[in-house]
């Protein structure tokens, strides 16, 4: 669980501290650039809702695997390099996985460990996901100093969004807890 929201994490901060100077070096202008990044930001709050309206009736994991594939997608946009209206379909595509990722970690911490150490362990997950999005843009940036694209970086990030999501399913089953007190 970990190593997947670090992914998640790291992929999608990534993508959006550098999303503007992604597409105003493809031509894009900066008044749309500036709006894709806007498109982001809705799109990671209605991630956020829809996520956990979609948490309380499916099981968690496939929620999550499906919300780790709609970053991929987007990814896999920015890195085949669109401009135009599919480059908002990518900045909401990457919003929505984001918006959704940060609900996960606390819903899926509390059905496989029970809430006796959850504060911990919650925190143990969101340190992995700060993490994630400190490396995130520092990779974006890394690999365009390197090669003077962003081309490398975003196909690394959707291998590593896809990770993520086969990671979610392996979860298995909810485990069952009696009580929140120790023993």
């Amino acid at each position: 669980m970990i190593v997947a929201f670090f992914l998640v994490a790291t992929t999608t901060n990534g993508c959006v501290v550098h999303l503007v100077p992604l597409l105003t070096d493809r031509g894009v202008s900066a008044q749309s650039a500036a709006f894709a990044t806007s498109l982001f930001g809705g799109a990671l709050l209605f991630g956020r809702v829809w996520a956990g309206h979609l948490l309380d009736r499916f099981f968690a994991p496939y929620v999550a695997a499906g919300f780790f594939l709609v970053p991929a997608l987007g990814l896999f946009l920015l890195w085949s390099g669109v401009t135009g209206g599919f480059a908002f379909v990518a900045a909401i595509l990457v919003g929505m996985g984001l918006g959704a990722e940060v609900d996960m970690i606390a819903y899926l911490v509390s059905r496989y460990f029970g809430l006796f150490a959850f504060g911990e362990i919650y925190g143990y997950l969101f340190a992995a996901f700060g993490l994630g999005g400190g490396l995130g843009p520092f990779l974006m940036g890394s690999g365009f100093d390197a090669t003077g694209s962003y081309s490398r970086v975003l196909a690394a990030f959707v291998v590593m969004t896809l990770v993520a999501s086969g990671l979610m399913p392996q979860l298995g089953p909810y485990r069952i807890w009696e009580s929140a007190q120790p023993a």
